[in-house]
């Protein structure tokens, strides 16, 4: 079997099907009355009216955020807490269009574009997906199973309507391939250093400018730099002068990498800070946004020296944390209320799912053994099949459970299923486990419609509610 091409038909297919139930949904039930954001549309184009009509229910939530950003850049304090490179860079393919054909349509072209680059780069994430977990696991079969689940996931509303989901997740899977093959490579000691595999780089530095939470990419790369050195000390153990150029050379490896990949994220929190920091007419601004800012009292670029807002004066002024705290109350422990424990019920199967699977996998194999061994990729049995043997990935399941752990604390709980299910392989790994011959244990027929349910509910009603502005975020 081709399991490549059956992934893209299958990726292809799961999102036809949301386009299709997205539009029924939008027009059999009544839009719930949300008080959300909305961005300034304009509504005096037939031609967005069509679009409204057959796209229109992807446009809900954050969504109306990044149409935003795309129409008219960073406009209000706010907008600051969704990162720059998917919307600037569909704004820009936008304006590019419009030229052509009348600024009237541009959100007709922005609706289209945002949806068209979801389902593209949807096929080349589970891809990347497919490929990493051949490489990490070493098992066709469970990588096939793991790109399907991906497919269908319990956040696929968010992977087709205008959110970063599906650019992160294939920026982030290509970027721990490419860290994994970097490592590969270069533990051969005959293998002669190539200036070209420093374009790895380039997807994780990607992601730090796609989401928050691309940062941690960094570190997983960091973590591999850690491994290969390892490798390379045992290598090089006999001549003390090779040992220490190794150390030396990985250091600046290391340091030189950790800047590129954070350039990104520095370049947009200066711009935040230049934006929002100083204080300039503000004249230029749309008519239209200038009223949204005064009726909703939102802060304008310019307007320093008017609000003098704290995070401008912080010895380091990052945009991220004080929006995010100031404007969602977002902050440990905020969001345990009694009247969010719908959104705790919602979140609790994928939170559930993810601790229990990486609590086990850290304890058969760093604490059952003996081994307290994370700085490692070397090869290791697999534990639920004897016969194969792949790489060591603990490193995933630590990654998978600070995830989980920094969800249930710090951000707004029902964040946590899109969050996890855009940013660790780990859950498609554990969840292929129970539809391949490689079970982790045998589970029950009643666990396992349990299971299929979980993935099925979450992909019907989560469109179906999201399309109509219902709590699904």
């Amino acid at each position: 079997m081709d399991y490549r091409a059956q992934i893209v038909k299958t990726a292809f297919y799961s999102r036809a099907f949301l386009v299709v139930l997205q539009y029924i949904s939008n027009h059999a039930i009544s839009d719930h009355k949300a008080d959300a954001f909305r961005y300034i549309s304009t509504h005096n184009s037939t031609d967005f009216s069509i679009m409204e009509h057959l796209l229109g229910g992807f446009v809900r939530w954050d969504a109306q955020y990044f149409m935003h950003i795309a129409k008219f850049g960073y406009t209000y304090e706010n907008t600051l807490a969704f990162f720059p490179l998917y919307p600037v860079v569909v704004g820009f393919l936008g304006e590019s269009v419009v030229e052509l054909i009348g600024q009237w349509y541009i959100d007709s072209v922005l609706i289209l574009i945002f949806i068209i680059a979801n389902i593209y780069l949807f096929q080349k994430a589970a891809l990347a997906l497919y490929d990493l977990t051949t490489f990490a696991l070493n098992n066709c079969e469970i990588a096939y199973q793991s790109a399907r689940l991906f497919c269908f996931n319990p956040a696929s509303v968010f992977f087709v309507a205008p959110y970063t989901e599906t650019l992160f997740s294939y920026l982030t899977f290509l970027g721990m391939l490419r860290a994994l093959q970097f490592f590969k490579k270069y533990s051969d000691p005959n293998k002669v250093f190539a200036k070209k595999d420093l374009l790895g780089l380039v997807p994780i530095a990607l992601s730090t400018a796609t989401r928050s939470n691309g940062l941690l990419n960094i570190c997983f790369l960091l973590y591999t730099f850690i491994c290969w050195y390892k490798v390379s000390r045992e290598i090089w153990v006999w001549q003390r002068k090779s040992r220490y150029f190794t150390a030396a050379k990985l250091v600046c490896v290391m340091l030189t990498s950790t800047i590129f990949c954070l350039l990104p994220f520095l370049f947009f929190q200066m711009y935040s800070y230049a934006k929002f920091c100083k204080t300039f007419p503000v004249e230029s601004l749309p008519a239209e946004v200038l009223q949204q800012a005064k009726d909703n009292e939102w802060i304008l670029p310019g307007q320093h020296a008017k609000y003098n807002q704290s995070w401008c004066n912080n010895l380091v002024p990052l945009a991220y944390n004080y929006v995010q705290k100031h404007y969602w109350n977002v902050g440990f422990m905020q969001y345990y209320e009694w009247k969010q424990w719908p959104n705790f019920v919602l979140a609790a199967p994928m939170l559930g799912i993810i601790t229990f699977s990486c609590l086990r996998h850290i304890w058969l194999h760093l604490i059952k053994e003996h081994k307290l061994q994370i700085f490692t990729l070397a090869d290791t049995k697999d534990y639920y099949c004897n016969k194969k043997r792949h790489m060591n990935v603990t490193v995933f399941y630590v990654h998978a459970l600070f995830l989980a752990l920094y969800s249930m604390f710090f951000v707004h709980i029902q964040v946590s299923t899109r969050l996890i299910a855009a940013a660790s392989p780990v859950f498609y790994w554990v969840c292929s486990r129970q539809f391949t011959r490689w079970k982790v244990r045998a589970l029950s027929p009643l666990a396992e419609r349990c299971l299929m349910f979980y993935f099925a509910f979450y992909f019907i009603v989560g469109t179906v509610s999201f399309c109509n502005f219902f709590p699904w975020t």
